[in-house]
């Protein structure tokens, strides 16, 4: 009986942190998806404009991304309640879209498709995509 009591809490852990009985994470947040890396070469000023920025995703073909996919960018930015001295919130912000050039099973590489207008979404400055920011794949 003892056993059996033992192996329904484990299973009610498990449920609770969202850990399949595989021991696999069973409901994937956006916030599992980010830059990892950002990537531009040198400009040797054989161009007009300077070569572009590309941008690495841990996120790949195992969730749907492939060659021409559009990625949503935002930023994870806390902020803090002076007056009651503790944290007041998260916000998830915005930053701008990205479109997938290359992928792999678990990776994918992005370039700058656009940046949110800054007259609708709060000021990000400098307005840039940077390592740590979350993806998930657009609507």
């Amino acid at each position: 009986m003892g056993r059996w009591i033992g192996k329904q809490i484990k299973q009610m852990l498990f449920v609770a942190l969202g850990i399949g009985v595989n021991g696999f994470i069973t409901t994937a947040q956006a916030a599992d998806f980010s830059v990892y890396e950002v990537f531009r070469s040198l400009d040797l000023g054989e161009n007009d404009r300077p070569p572009p920025k590309e941008f690495f995703v841990n996120m790949g073909a195992i969730q749907g991304v492939k060659k021409g996919s559009v990625l949503d960018v935002y930023r994870k930015i806390s902020s803090f309640d002076n007056l009651a001295e503790k944290l007041g919130g998260e916000h998830l912000v915005p930053v701008g879209r990205i479109k997938v050039i290359h992928a792999d099973e678990r990776t994918a590489i992005a370039r700058i498709d656009r940046y949110v207008s800054l007259e609708q979404e709060p000021a990000l400055l400098p307005q840039s995509i940077m390592i740590g920011d979350l993806v998930r794949l657009a609507n």
